[in-house]
């Protein structure tokens, strides 16, 4: 299984498609453990967390996880 975290800066139409998508079983390997994003006034934070999914809001962070994920990349 994937362990996805997303990465938003909007109202999270694109989030939604994709939590459907799981949620309908259209996407069966991967799985959303968590929502990020730099404002809090966005609409995706809210999606998420209707979805049950951490949602955390905060550019220190953000910049936490950008720095591991792109550690992680680059360990591949």
């Amino acid at each position: 299984m994937l362990r996805v975290v997303v990465l938003v800066s909007g109202g999270g139409t694109n989030l939604q498609a994709i939590i459907d998508a799981i949620a309908a079983g259209k996407v069966t390997n991967a799985q959303i453990v968590g929502v990020i994003s730099n404002n809090k006034t966005v609409k995706s934070l809210e999606r998420a967390r209707n979805a049950g999914i951490p949602a955390v809001c905060g550019l220190r962070r953000i910049m936490r996880a950008e720095k591991y994920l792109t550690m992680r990349c680059l360990q591949r």
